[in-house]
This record gives structure tokens, sequence and C-alpha cells, in this order.
């Protein structure tokens, strides 16, 4: 019988794997010409850039996460060409897990974070059997606060004083939440999604669900 994680999952226009040594060289290379921008929301985007070492250090940790089933980290890819990354990662509670997602610059804009944030929740409910996925978002960060409102999420509150701030100090951040039993409506956007193990067996097909927790 085929087991988690989702080591690979696919959309209408992206293709989600776990990430491997061999995604170092791209990696860094869009890394290192966004840092920039990446760093207007991701605290760990202000750390860059990392030597080519460093970097494959990095992706090993994420990958020996992801084996041990602790957390996910999916690169993103659109015909082919790497244009981001998503994750998913530990919750406030165990039946629950936070979501999050980069793109590069060119691919904002396109729907595909909507897309691959469907195919996390697909995962996250369908593989990881949660009850309930987090989107957590500095007030700032207006892209994905209209995300998650378009994806169903409701607002829960707003954590104080959560992060380090970019030019010091501390800031806030937006607490989403979608649960479970009301994900069948959130997601109308995606006709489909699958998913497949690490040997390439598939773990679900949402276009075969009834009810599909994305449909």
């Amino acid at each position: 019988m085929s087991q988690g994680p989702a080591y690979r999952l696919t959309t209408n226009r992206l293709q989600l794997a776990c990430v491997e040594p061999g995604d170092v060289r791209e990696l860094q290379e869009v890394v290192r010409a966004e840092r920039t921008r990446l760093a207007e929301h991701l605290p760990w985007a202000r750390e860059e850039p990392l030597s080519l070492d460093a970097r494959l250090s990095q992706v090993r940790a994420m990958r020996a996460r992801f084996d041990l089933g602790e957390e996910c980290f999916w690169t993103l890819r659109a015909d082919g060409r790497f244009v981001g990354m998503a994750g998913l990662h530990a919750g406030a509670t165990p039946d629950s897990r936070s979501s999050g997602y980069w793109l590069r610059a060119d691919s904002c804009g396109l729907g595909l974070a909507s897309e691959a944030v469907c195919a996390v929740l697909a995962a996250a409910f369908l593989v990881e059997g949660v009850l309930r996925v987090e989107i957590r978002a500095a007030p700032s960060n207006s892209r994905s606060l209209r995300l998650a409102a378009r994806l169903g999420f409701a607002r829960e509150g707003l954590l104080k004083d959560a992060l380090p701030a970019r030019h010091g100090g501390r800031e806030d951040l937006e607490l989403h939440a979608l649960g479970r039993d009301e994900a069948p409506s959130a997601a109308r956007r995606v006709v489909q999604v699958r998913g497949f193990d690490a040997l390439g067996r598939e773990l679900f097909d949402t276009a075969r669900l009834a009810p599909s927790p994305l449909r």
C-alpha cells in the first residue's frame, strides 16, 4: 500500500516535488537574484546570500526533515521551469499545519500561488490527515492576505510581535485558518490535484474523490 508523505504533487499548471540536492543551483540563482524582494516578508531571506555549500547543507536538512515526516518542502515548477517553493510546517497543535510559499517575481499574479496552496491543502488533509491548515502573514503582505481570503481561510486574529521586523523591532502576523470540513468550497479554482508517494505510486486524485476537499 502506498503511503505518505506526498513526494510529488501536480495541479493544472504546476509540478511540486520534494526538494533535493539537485535543486541547489537553481534555488541559489533565484534566491540570490530576488533576495531583496523576498526579504520584505520572509525573515529567512534576510540572512541571504548564502554560499553554495551553505545552500546545499540547507537543502539536505530540508530533505531529511521531509523524509522523516517532520516538514514538507516542495519545489514549484511550471512547464519545467523553477518558479518557487511551497511548504507544510508544524502548526500550533499536533493536528494542524502551517502553509508557506514564495514565487519568483515574474511568476506572481498568474494564479500559481493559489494552485500551489491548493496542492499543499490536499497533501495536508488527504495524506497528513490534519484537521486545519494555517496561513500566517504580515498585515502589509496584501498578496498573501488576498490569497487566504480567496481560498476560504478565515481570519482568526493577530499574533502580536510574532517575528523580527525587517528594520528592527518586531512585527505582527495575521492568523488565517481553514478546517478540513470547510475545504470542499475553499478552492474552486483548482480542477484537479494529484499526489504521489516516494515510489511514484498515486496517493490521491481529487477528480476521483466524492466529495473532494478541493472541489
